[in-house]
């Protein structure tokens, strides 16, 4: 009987591990995306300016083939 007890015992503890493992994997690639995207969000604030003159620069281009 206490074999059995043992058993059950043995198996629920491995499945919180298991369980726990999974939601730590989830977490670190949440904090990896999170990291990716405020990597991006410093750039793109960062060469505003650049972006800016490259989007007129692009539609003056593009309005000269549009005809109006």
């Amino acid at each position: 009987m206490s074999e059995r007890i043992s058993l059950v015992i043995g198996r629920v503890f491995t499945y919180a591990q298991i369980r726990r493992e999974e939601g730590q994997g989830a977490v670190e690639y949440a904090l990896a995306v999170l990291a990716v995207a405020a990597v991006i969000a410093a750039a793109m604030a960062g060469f505003t300016d650049e972006i800016t003159k490259f989007m007129a620069k692009a539609g003056a281009k593009l309005g000269t083939y549009v005809p109006a």
